[in-house]
């Protein structure tokens, strides 16, 4: 249903990527990338994530949507983040439309843009992305042809704040919801439907929200505005919930990054929702119910997408880990399987209960993986108001068992201002980091080092404290300073708090009203980026916004009143706000309330979804062995190879550190096997020459490895090439000799190019020659002496220099390791005083000391 043609601009997104600092965020082109022809689909959904690659690339949200949406013929869906400020700069100072990543198509040329809704301060990257799309900030202003903006995630269970900007929210599971829309969408649009018209049909889509066909009014007992349904509009919007993970669940052909992320993994989504009941977890609501994979699934999918991908590492994922019924079973099942390949396992959120001494020793067998105890709070008294069903004992059982196997560092996880906090439980938390360090060093013999992260608590939307007020600044900064002083002595102790205006945010617009828009947009044009990056940051900023529209955030943060309609109440999480009421009362009185585990749903009756959790165990092994590809002829010799490769095009825009990451998960892909080094932190045995510089290209790059195995050159040239990006390919491999010396070693000389075709080599090599007054000159004359000129001056005799004029390349031959650390890049700015004058350079090849001993004999 292409309204309009999508528009490529390779050239000019490649201009602007020359100009930014980290261009590998924009190229797209990544392994597992699905990149089909716009002018074949019927409709475009750009998936948006309003934050930088890196962090949006590790959602499993966005990776689930991609594979479940590319799967119908009909649809199209990229993948979108939002720019850095660098690259927000450069398109508006061009005049270009934010891109997505695999087909380069403008905002505008989409027909829905999906938003990823996890963080409330992400908000102000949202209207950046709007912004640079050329779309309307606000829903009524926008026209038929424009795309319609939807949003989904964790933050959409209180649309409000927002719902002026969104056409439509999405609340709940997004797999089986959103194909709906979009057949909805292609539909109408086919009968030429007027956008209200689109919009009144999908509020019949269960789960989606549709902010115009309800009313804003200030309910009795409240000053916060709530939202009365118009005709034919659903009083409340059920969450839409997948109820088997099997059918969906997380995709195993994940795209592979070619930048660093921060889960950069297999990170496999074993169970969804959480059964356990901490009063203070909005997560605990909304992912409700909790359902789990079986054991056979979750190794299955774990191996097959470690093979599809080339990662070196993988985790079983889930609100909480400890609570996967299978969680033993399928961690020794799996880990039988990665051994051998030198993958490490993680698991995410793991409570210390659930860190057995068979668990802890089966992470251990490949690599020592990062270790996190959430004690939440310093007693257990506290812990037992928000329902943390963890005592000291219990920590300090797992912190035990984590120094018995030789971890030096812990992270550990507090919050502050939580309901009934005392002074007595800030003295706690100090309390159990001395117990903690003092067992490490008696375990370790030596002091632990411990990471503290201290976080405010928010009341959140959908939770039992969601009717309190946020403790107070000062009382916050107060605590912070407290546990600071008393920790300050442990030098093995390192505290983070996390900023208290961050936090103050976040809870306004967490629990705010659809007024917030307003404020929201005036903060944007008073710069406001990035809000949950320490750099980027300004709360002056979001005050100023306030002052102006003549709104005092502290009305957000107050309590409220338990019988009044709060402004997220027709959004319905599927647990009953009865059952919200009731653990408010418990929390009062200390008492525990059982996990959906461990309880009788017939009589909890806290929400509406009658999905029990299966608790029966079964085996995690499946029929038959998994096989890990595998390539070449096994010997008992260890050989070592040096393999030759180029790296150009989008390839240029990637560092070395990425570009050696690349490489080894192709050579996993592949089924290649290497010799890996010893010790906890296994790596494998791959040396690289001289890293090249961010921006150039390299016609012959090299690496050495060693492996036992034995290859054919073209089987393994063959070979790998099907598994590398574009843009790096092999070109040749070769057996080296245990005479021969290290690569690093063997390199005596490099040579480089530049390529005076390039426009911007030709602008400053004009400019230059106009600036010495030289314009006569003809430009190669002007450039040889020039350069003559440079190595005179500077002393550079080591740099030998050529113009093929044929050709119309400048070549530069540098000694392998040049004295100064000059570079070539530097030359040719001092030369023609081009500023990055990489984008227009090669490096031609190595000239190793054994190759110039032949040419001499």
């Amino acid at each position: 249903m292409p309204r309009r043609a999508a528009i490529s601009r390779n050239g000019d997104v490649e201009a602007i990527l020359k100009e930014v600092e980290k261009p590998g965020r924009y190229i797209g082109g990544e392994w597992n990338e699905i990149k089909k022809d716009p002018s074949r689909v019927e409709a475009k959904i750009a998936l948006i994530f309003p934050d930088v690659y890196e962090i949006g690339m590790s959602y499993l949200g966005q990776k689930i949507l991609y594979s479940v949406l590319n799967s119908f013929p009909s649809l199209l869906a990229e993948r979108v983040f939002a720019p850095w400020p660098d690259l927000e700069q450069k398109l508006r100072e061009r005049r270009q439309s934010l891109f997505s990543l695999e087909n380069k198509i403008p905002l505008r040329e989409f027909d829905i843009l999906g938003f990823s809704l996890l963080y409330e301060l992400n908000y102000s990257n949202i209207l950046t992305i709007l912004d640079l799309g050329r779309i309307p900030f606000y829903s009524g202003d926008r026209k038929r042809d424009d795309p319609l903006v939807i949003a989904g995630g964790p933050a959409a269970f209180n649309p409000e704040p927002l719902s002026d900007i969104f056409d439509a929210f999405l609340i709940g599971d997004g797999e089986e919801a959103f194909p709906e829309i979009a057949d909805k969408v292609i539909s109408l649009r086919k009968k030429k439907a007027k956008r209200d018209e689109i919009l009144g049909a999908l509020a019949d889509v269960q789960g989606v929200y549709v902010p115009s066909l309800y009313s804003a009014y200030e309910p009795r007992g409240s000053s916060l505005l709530a939202r009365r349904p118009g005709r034919d509009a659903p009083a409340r919007i059920l969450k839409r919930v997948v109820s088997s993970l099997k059918r969906f669940g997380f995709p195993e052909n994940i795209v592979v990054p070619d930048i660093q992320t921060v889960f950069d993994r297999v990170a496999v989504e074993v169970a969804r929702g959480c059964p356990q009941k901490c009063r203070f977890c909005q997560a605990a609501s909304i992912y409700s119910p909790f359902r789990a994979l079986s054991p056979v699934s979750a190794l299955a999918k774990s191996c097959r997408s470690l093979r599809l991908t080339g990662y070196e590492d993988v985790s079983l994922s889930a609100l909480s880990i400890a609570d996967f019924p299978f969680l033993e079973e399928t961690v020794d099942a799996l880990m039988e399987e990665l051994v051998a390949a030198k993958i490490s396992l993680s698991l995410s959120s793991l409570r210390p209960k659930g860190l057995s001494s068979s668990l802890a020793e089966n992470i251990l067998r490949v690599r020592k993986t990062g270790f996190t105890l959430v004690p939440e709070a310093g007693t257990d008294r506290l812990r037992r108001v928000i329902n943390k069903n963890l005592s000291n004992q219990d920590i300090l059982a797992a912190a035990e068992n984590a120094f018995q196997r030789g971890w030096p560092l812990l992270k550990l996880y507090f919050m502050i201002g939580l309901p009934t906090e005392k002074e007595t439980d800030l003295e706690g938390i100090v309390g159990l980091v001395e117990e903690i360090t003092r067992l490490g060093r008696e375990i370790l013999k030596r002091t632990p080092r411990l990471n503290l992260s201290l976080s405010s608590f928010i009341p959140k939307p959908h939770t039992p404290f969601q009717w309190l007020a946020m403790e107070e600044e000062e009382s916050l900064r107060e605590k912070q300073r407290f546990v600071r002083v008393r920790l300050r002595r442990m030098r093995s102790v390192k505290l983070k708090a996390h900023p208290l205006e961050n936090s103050l945010l976040e809870a306004v617009f967490s629990r705010g009203d659809r007024r917030l828009g307003a404020v929201l947009i005036e903060a944007w044009k008073r710069g406001a980026r990035f809000d949950g990056w320490k750099d980027w940051f300004d709360f002056s900023r979001w005050q100023a916004a306030f002052a102006s529209e003549g709104m005092d955030s502290r009305a957000y943060l107050r309590s409220l009143d338990e019988k009044t309609v709060l402004p997220w109440n027709h959004i319905d999480s599927g647990v009953k706000v009865s059952f919200l009421h009731r653990e408010w009362k418990r929390a009062l009185r200390e008492e525990p309330t059982a996990s959906c585990l461990d309880a009788d749903c017939d009589q909890c009756m806290g929400c509406v979804f009658p999905l029990k959790p299966r608790k029966k165990v079964f085996s995690a092994r499946p029929s038959r062995p998994f096989r890990w590809p595998s390539f070449g002829k096994r010997t008992e010799k260890t050989i070592r190879y040096e393999v030759v490769y180029s790296k150009t095009g989008r390839a240029r825009f990637l560092s070395h550190l990425d570009v050696a990451t690349h490489l080894q998960r192709a050579m996993r892909r592949a089924g290649i096997a290497t010799r890996f080094s010893e010790g906890f932190h296994p790596k494998m045995l791959i040396s690289y020459a001289p890293a090249l510089p961010l921006g150039m290209e390299g016609e012959a790059e090299c690496f050495e490895f060693k492996s036992s195995f034995v290859f054919d050159e073209k089987a393994f040239v063959s070979r790998v090439n099907a598994f590398t990006g574009s843009g790096i390919r092999i070109l040749q491999i070769r057996k080296l000799t245990e005479e021969d010396p290290p690569l690093n070693s063997r390199i005596s000389r490099i040579v480089y190019s530049l390529d005076l075709t390039s426009p911007d080599v030709k602008e400053a090599l004009a400019h230059r020659r106009k600036e010495k007054d030289s314009s006569h000159r003809e430009a190669v004359e002007f450039l040889e002496a020039e350069m003559a000129a440079f190595v005179s001056s500077r002393r550079a005799t080591e740099v030998e220099f050529t113009v093929d004029r044929k050709k119309k390349k400048l070549f530069l031959c540098l000694p392998g390791s040049p004295r100064g650390g000059l570079r070539p890049q530097d030359i040719i700015t001092s030369v023609l005083g081009l500023v990055r004058p990489v984008y227009a350079m090669t490096r031609e090849k190595f000239i190793f000391a054994e190759d110039e001993r032949s040419e001499r004999n």
